[in-house]
C-alpha cells in the first residue's frame, strides 16, 4: 500500500519536472552525495485521520435483495512527504521546488491517471495539501543531519483504505417461529407475590 503511494507520488511529481530529474525517496542527507539532480521525496510520516470518516458497514446485496456481502468502514491515512531539490546550484533547485509547488497548488487532489495499484483500485479521490503550517517548525526550513539548513516543501495526501468485502457470512434462516404454541402465557394475578406460593 505504502508502495502504491509512493509509485503515485513519482508519477505525478514527474509530470511537473524535467524529463532527466528522477524523484527518489532516499532521505535527504542520502541525496547529498549522490551525482546529478533530483527531487527527495521522503515518507515522514503517516498518521490517521478520523475526520469525516464513517462508522458504519456496508452491505451488498444481488438482484432479490438478499445480503452477498459487508465491509468495515474506511480508514484514511495522512502520509506527510519532505520534498526537497538537489542540483547543482540553488538557482536550479529553487526552479524546481517551484515547479512542485505551483503543480501541487493547482490540484486539490491526485489526478486518477497518475494513481496506481490500490489506490488505482479503491474508485476514491487522494487528496493534496501542499505546504501545510506545522506547528513549532520553521517554515520551509528542515535541518539536516549535521547542521545544515535545506529548503524543503512539504507535502501532505488524505490517503483512503477501503478494507476488503466479507462475503462468507451466515447462510439465512430458512424460517422463523414467534411462539409456537400458540397460548399466551398466564397473567400474574395481582397481589400474589412470591411470599405467598409458599
Amino acid at each position: 500500500m505504502i508502495w502504491d503511494v509512493d509509485l503515485s507520488i513519482r508519477a505525478w511529481l514527474g509530470h511537473y519536472l524535467p524529463a532527466d530529474v528522477p524523484v527518489v525517496f532516499d532521505p535527504p542527507d542520502r541525496c547529498a552525495h549522490l551525482e546529478g539532480d533530483r527531487v527527495s521525496a521522503f515518507l515522514l510520516e503517516i498518521e490517521e485521520d478520523s475526520t469525516g470518516v464513517s462508522a458504519t458497514w456496508e452491505e451488498f446485496r444481488d438482484a432479490d435483495g438478499q445480503l452477498v456481502g459487508r465491509r468495515p468502514p474506511g480508514r484514511r491515512y495522512r502520509f506527510s512527504y519532505l520534498l526537497t531539490a538537489w542540483a547543482a546550484d540553488v538557482e536550479r533547485e529553487h526552479r524546481l521546488l517551484g515547479n512542485l509547488l505551483v503543480g501541487c497548488a493547482g490540484c486539490t487532489a491526485v489526478p486518477t491517471g497518475f494513481l496506481t495499484g490500490a489506490l488505482a483500485q479503491v474508485g476514491q479521490p487522494v487528496m493534496v495539501r501542499s505546504a501545510p503550517r506545522r506547528d513549532g517548525e520553521a517554515d520551509g526550513a528542515r535541518v539536516l543531519p549535521g547542521g545544515v539548513m535545506r529548503t524543503g516543501l512539504h507535502l501532505q495526501l488524505l490517503v483512503p483504505v477501503v478494507p476488503e468485502t466479507l462475503t462468507d457470512l451466515a447462510p439465512p434462516p430458512r424460517e422463523v417461529s414467534v411462539n409456537s404454541s400458540g397460548r399466551l402465557p398466564a397473567a400474574r394475578r395481582p397481589g400474589r407475590g412470591i411470599s405467598e406460593a409458599s
